[in-house]
């Protein structure tokens, strides 16, 4: 789980969580080596998590915040600001010519006063070209700095690219900020927009939000994903909309906010990851649905009105009500391959065919949508994505609910590293999470063929250590979609493996082969 926390960190990919800088201010050493940096920080997240995260009480908007307040999200989210910050002097500097002049002034003047002003003559200067400029600090400072000064040009060339030039005069010239041009929105005006439905400040009770006018980096980072998931009102709101042809939008903030939703996927992603480790049902599926929420940007999943809405534009943009995204299921089968019962400790199969209903309506109107558009047809199908997800769980209809624990133990959670830090409490709301509260596998899928109509699909498991009856749950879950989930149910009866006789499975290619005196009886045991 680490390692996939510190691959997503450490890669140099807009998606990705960097590493975080051991500079603090001026003469801070870098002195920390990169591996450990990562691993500290991917530490931090994993307990953040897991610490905070609890299968009773947690909503889907205290994981969305949770993921938001990582230590390592907010470090990243300073790190912006401070580029930004510098961006915004060099856009006051162009807006005011004489603001730039009198401030080079100001800092000369500094500079003559602290050489002249010491005991060495007037217009003495320490040469330190010498072997004294090789200390190791200078070094290490020199190199915190020039990071920090490649991490500013780096937004920079970003917010270039974004408005099309390369000069660091056209990109003052482009870039508008809200607060220093006039008319700009950006995250103020989010804020705002969000309070007046009172959608801000975020109603939780995370002790994080207790930060929330203190801390700039936790204030956007928290404004970043209120916006996200209710993006669909504030992007038809008639101030935003008048704003966009104008270009008064806060080029900084919208900028960054792209990156931040990039990397609040990956960390939903890596999240998953985590839970599924505590195998906590109920956690792992509102994850699933946070995911969704983001992705799309709705602010729920279980909302009536909200689920009609985006059912009904749906069928508008795809052409009616078979273009309304779902799946069905013509077969469902829970078995042992090969055999004709399932006994405890089995490696089980479930097996479904599913049916999208929607594939033809959708690929017909993408085609159209990108002729529209100019983009070739090949194209907009080759990028096609469609994720969905299986969740398997089962209960013990035979036991008492006190009992129903299909493991008979949690030493999965007492030998798993990750939880190696976290007090015997937090372990123990994980290690209650038994029954049809426990994951017995989580299986995604992507539908990369728009066309593709029918699809099989095999998802392997073991079978509960206890013999007795059970009844598996299935969910099929999308995480594009709102409205399209379903849960199946089956009841198998898991015989002790002690007391079945099965015909011994032949190994090698020579067993199966038929002996010249004539095919012997298969050998039987238990």
């Amino acid at each position: 789980i680490l390692f996939i926390f510190n691959k997503q960190k450490s890669s140099g990919a807009p998606t990705s969580v960097s590493k975080r800088s051991a500079a603090g201010g001026s003469g801070g050493k870098l002195n920390d080596s990169s591996e450990d940096e990562n691993k500290n920080n991917g530490e931090e997240d994993v307990k953040y998590l897991l610490t905070n995260l609890d299968p009773d009480t947690s909503s889907h908007l205290d994981i969305l915040l949770l993921i938001a307040t990582t230590p390592e999200n907010i470090s990243m989210t300073n790190k912006t600001l401070e580029r930004e910050a510098e961006l915004k002097e060099r856009r006051l500097d162009y807006l005011y010519p004489d603001r730039k002049k009198k401030k080079e002034e100001s800092e000369k003047g500094a500079a003559d006063g602290s050489t002249n002003g010491g005991g060495a003559g007037e217009g003495d200067t320490f040469d330190l070209d010498g072997a004294w400029g090789d200390e190791d600090e200078d070094d290490d400072n020199v190199k915190a700095n020039k990071k920090r000064q490649e991490e500013k040009e780096k937004l920079a060339e970003e917010v270039a690219r974004a408005s099309g030039k390369s000069d660091h005069m056209s990109i003052m010239k482009n870039v508008k900020v809200e607060g220093i041009d006039e008319g700009v929105l950006g995250q103020k005006w989010v804020e705002n927009t969000l309070a007046g439905t009172g959608n801000w400040p975020p109603k939780s009770g995370l002790s994080a939000l207790d930060d929330l006018d203190s801390n700039p980096a936790l204030r956007r980072n928290l404004c970043m994903t209120m916006g996200r998931i209710h993006s669909q009102f504030l992007n038809t709101n008639p101030e935003l909309l008048a704003a966009g042809p104008k270009q008064l939008i806060d080029t900084l903030y919208f900028q960054s906010s792209l990156e931040y939703r990039k990397r609040t996927i990956v960390l939903l992603e890596a999240a998953l990851r985590v839970i599924g480790s505590t195998r906590s049902y109920r956690l792992y599926k509102k994850i699933v649905e946070c995911y969704t929420m983001f992705k799309i940007g709705s602010p729920s999943v279980e909302s009536k009105a909200i689920v009609e809405g985006f059912q009904k534009q749906m069928e508008k943009t795809f052409g009616g009500t078979k273009g309304v995204p779902r799946i069905i299921i013509s077969s469902l089968e829970i078995s042992t391959p090969d055999e004709k019962e399932i006994a405890t400790g089995d490696n089980c199969a479930l097996e479904l065919e599913m049916h999208r209903v929607h594939g033809e309506n959708f690929m017909k109107q993408k085609i159209e949508m990108a002729v529209k558009q100019g983009i070739p047809p090949q194209v907009a199908l080759q990028t096609f994505r469609e994720g969905w997800w299986i969740l398997l769980r089962c209960e013990k209809l035979d036991e008492s609910s006190d009992d129903n624990d299909n493991d008979e133990n949690t030493d999965f959670i007492d030998k798993n590293i990750i939880f190696a830090n976290l007090s015997s409490e937090m372990k123990d709301k994980f290690k209650q999470e038994k029954g049809g509260n426990r994951l017995v596998n989580a299986w995604p899928f992507m539908v990369s063929n728009m066309k593709q109509n029918v699809g099989k699909v095999k998802v392997r498991f073991m079978v509960p250590n206890k013999p007795g009856k059970y009844k598996f749950y299935i969910d099929i879950k999308s995480q594009e979609y709102l409205g399209c989930d379903q849960t199946f149910t089956l009841e198998k009866d898991v015989l002790d493996k002690d007391t079945v006789v099965r015909a011994e499975k032949k190994e090698d290619q020579e067993a199966n082969t038929e002996s010249p005196e004539g095919e012997e009886e298969p050998k039987k045991t238990k």
